[in-house]
């Protein structure tokens, strides 16, 4: 299911800022990644789209007969 310009969740290496909200992300800290933009998200601000995300990459996979339906 993993695709290589696909969001992920990282675990920050070096202190940024999210790019929606301005709020601090420090070294270590949960972060969501969207390499096509090259954004980096707090955990508030990414979780639920990428969330959103993973789900219609699953209904994606069984849509075309290689992910599990249940």
């Amino acid at each position: 299911m993993s695709k290589y310009k696909d969001p992920r969740r990282i675990t920050a290496r070096f202190n940024s800022s999210c790019s929606n909200c301005d709020c601090k992300i420090k070294k270590g800290d949960t972060a969501y990644y969207w390499p096509h933009g090259k954004l980096i998200f707090c955990k508030v601000c990414g979780e639920p789209e990428f969330r959103q995300f993973v789900s219609m990459a699953a209904d994606e996979d069984v849509y075309n007969g290689s992910g599990n339906p249940y």
